[in-house]
């Protein structure tokens, strides 16, 4: 029972390490050379004042914006596991984001004052480079890896992700862009811990036992 207990605690911490480890968001950011990527004010949903020369507002939205739709993505186990296939990477952006794809895009194109193609460019580089990254860092890939790793990182990619560009209503989740998802501080994070528990439960059909 204490070697049992002893393995346990271990795999709990190990695991817990293993994927905070990780910081999704400012590791794509700086493979691109931007040293750390802003986050959001909740209360204005803008770029927090202290960055507010950052003039890279195309990164600012593509990169939060794919790996939200990758984690709503990855609640089905099934697709998580298929998300790192080749065959998925020539249509990720329809397979992800169904319908919503064309007006997404043409939200970031309008929030980044760039052209669809140009966005359409940095969401495929951006998905190019998470791939990577997550293959980089797992150990085994299997479709609930992948889910927990996208469960862990939840918190962090919202608190970036800007709610001009619209990826809630795109994904048919508008809890994404509560401005609640950006705030900091005790009961804040609790309240991200208690929604990431949640959220690691989520099927195909919503919450699993459902």
């Amino acid at each position: 029972m204490v070697i049992a207990a002893f393995w346990y605690g271990f795999a709990i911490n190990t695991y817990k390490y293993y994927f905070m480890a990780l910081n999704l968001i400012q590791t794509l950011a700086q493979r691109d050379g931007i040293p750390s990527l802003p986050k959001i004010d909740p209360n204005t949903q803008e770029i927090v004042a202290a960055a507010e020369v950052y003039a890279d507002k195309l990164s600012q939205a593509a990169i939060p914006a794919t790996l939200i739709g990758l984690y709503k993505y990855s609640r089905d186990e099934q697709k998580a596991d298929n998300m790192l296939s080749n065959s998925f990477s020539n249509r990720w952006r329809e397979e992800v984001f169904g319908a919503g794809s064309e007006e997404l895009t043409a939200k970031i194109a309008d929030y980044a004052g760039v052209t669809n193609d140009e966005v359409k460019k940095r969401l495929d580089h951006v998905f190019a480079g998470a791939t990577q990254v997550i293959r980089e860092h797992l150990n085994e890939i299997t479709g609930i890896s992948v889910k927990n790793l996208f469960t862990e990182q939840r918190t962090n990619i919202l608190s970036h992700l800007p709610a001009a560009i619209g990826a809630g209503e795109m994904l048919d989740d508008n809890s994404l862009d509560d401005r609640t998802n950006k705030m900091q501080g005790p009961v804040s994070n609790l309240m991200h811990k208690i929604e990431k528990a949640f959220a690691g439960t989520e099927g195909p059909e919503g919450k699993e036992g459902m």
